[in-house]
């Protein structure tokens, strides 16, 4: 049998798809100055001395796990959207962020600062959540299933390039010390803002269908909570399995961002702008790369085959940061640093648009609220627990905390060894 064509966009997807790519740029270059990484080195960086050691490496914690963290409320998101139109409560989404990114230029330098800024990135995250939330859906309803991951993943490409530029003019903030990082802030939230008002002209293929199918999804149309957390879980056994291999899985990509920020910091002594170059620009940049090949691989398979492979990726690029730390080879960060940007590609792609291959139309953002809602648990534990288990060495042994890096080495090795066990026992069935 011959092989099948690969199928081209319709033109109709294409022009939605031309209509929201600048919005999403714009926006990124708010994303940027608030993603884990790059907010762990700045508040590592510019708050060091203004409170003790201690409280500053678990404010490094908590602003690395805020992406992931902030997702536990996404059943709240999920609720407020549930039978709402989507572009309006998406452009007051994107407003609300761009405003929060913004507050972060008004942070001293001292402990009232290092204050405001963790609760300022915690929250423009809080409201990221809610538009990867609703944004699943409008994805899902303006796509087809079988170009969905090429056409959202050009989006997330020009979204990851701008995510990227922003990094990096911190880091460059931090290490010339010509322009203080933080006004960089109120730039990025004129983006934001700017991005949020393009995002207005935006529209729901056939949305009214979207609305019906919520509207008639009978007893499943309640609103989200823990308990429909837990029917779901419940009643779809081989999502359950997939949410737990994922909690683990990514519990050990979350805890090491954390770990290597301080690593990075205290024991190799490297440069603000090289650590933003290796956990956030490099990564960055180099996911475009790699998605358009992630992309075909998910569109062509069920999730679980695609993470099944794409699993392996980040164990690759996790010992490889590993070895270079303690090798104390920079050649080896920056393979690692690579690696991590194309397996973050995969790993982006999968998180995004997974939850589709088990749920309906009408239950789409229900199963997205229990996706998100599990990361963000992950997200408030994994990373802080990281730095626990980093002092706790530190403080056994002066030089042991470097070691600390094996535990997420082993809890991404036995994530994608769970998402491998669930392929098998999928092609069997």
């Amino acid at each position: 049998m011959p092989a099948a064509l690969p199928v081209k966009p319709s033109a109709l997807a294409e022009g939605i798809f031309r209509r929201e790519i600048l919005p999403w740029g714009l926006l990124g270059l708010a994303l940027g100055l608030v993603e884990g990484a790059t907010a762990a080195v700045l508040v590592k960086q510019h708050f060091a001395g203004v409170a003790s050691r201690f409280t500053v490496n678990l404010a490094v914690a908590l602003v690395s796990g805020a992406p992931a963290f902030s997702n536990v409320l996404s059943f709240m998101w999920a609720n407020l959207a549930h039978g709402r139109a989507r572009v309006r409560l998406m452009v007051a989404l994107q407003a609300g962020f761009a405003l929060l990114v913004g507050c972060v230029s008004f942070a001293s330098h001292a402990a009232s600062g290092l204050i405001l800024t963790v609760i300022s990135i915690v929250s423009a995250r809080v409201l990221w959540g809610g538009i990867l939330t609703v944004r699943a859906a409008v994805w899902t309803a303006n796509y087809p299933r079988n170009v969905l991951a090429r056409i959202t993943g050009r989006i997330v490409i020009v979204n990851s390039i701008a995510v990227a530029a922003s990094a990096a003019l911190v880091g460059w903030a931090l290490e010339a010390q010509a322009l203080d990082a933080r006004w960089l802030y109120g730039g990025g939230a004129l983006a934001g803002l700017t991005g949020a008002w393009l995002y207005r002209a935006m529209r729901v293929r056939r949305e009214f269908l979207l609305l019906a199918a919520e509207a008639a999804s009978g007893p499943h149309s309640e609103p989200f909570s823990l308990r429909m957390l837990s029917q779901i879980l419940k009643e779809d056994p081989a999502y359950r399995e997939y949410m737990l291999w994922m909690g683990i899985f990514g519990g050990g990509s979350l805890m090491l961002t954390a770990q290597l920020v301080l690593v990075f910091s205290e024991k190799l002594h490297l440069t603000s702008a090289l650590q933003i170059g290796l956990l956030a620009v490099v990564p960055l940049i180099t996911q475009p790369l790699f998605l358009p090949w992630w992309a075909r691989l998910f569109d062509g398979s069920h999730v679980v085959r695609y993470r099944s492979r794409q699993g392996w990726s980040i164990v690759l690029a996790s010992a490889a940061m590993c070895l270079g730390v303690f090798c104390g080879s920079l050649a080896l960060l920056w393979v690692g640093a690579v690696l991590l940007g194309a397996a973050q590609a995969g790993a982006n792609l999968g998180w995004n648009l997974g939850h589709n291959d088990f749920a309906s139309i009408g239950r789409a953002q229900h199963y997205m609220g229990v996706h998100v809602t599990l990361t963000g648990v992950r997200g408030g534990l994994a990373p802080p627990a990281g730095v626990l288990v980093y002092m706790a060495l530190e403080r056994w042994r002066q030089g042991a905390g470097e070691f600390a890096l094996l535990l997420p080495l082993i809890m991404t090795a036995a994530g994608a060894l769970g998402f491998s066990r669930m392929h098998v026992a999928l092609a069997r069935s």
